[in-house]
């Protein structure tokens, strides 16, 4: 089941806030709550659980991802 557009607010210390909208609709549950989103991050796409509103810890080639802990905001298509 899939709703909406993820849209991942991206703020690295000392440059501005980027904003993406993933390439796919993230993962919902039976009551609409997104449950999962694709990682934005460039050589990354892992599909990755929403912790408390934020991308959950994961790796990517055996590093922490960038876009681990960053807040998601759910939109409209």
């Amino acid at each position: 089941m899939a709703a909406g557009v993820a849209v991942i607010s991206v703020r690295l210390k000392g440059e501005r806030t980027a904003m993406v909208v993933a390439s796919e609709v993230p993962v919902v549950d039976d009551e609409g709550r997104v449950m999962a989103v694709r990682c934005p991050a460039a050589g990354c796409g892992a599909l990755v659980d929403l912790v408390d509103g934020r991308i959950d810890r994961h790796l990517m080639l055996g590093r922490e991802c960038l876009t681990s802990g960053v807040p998601v905001i759910v939109g409209e298509d």
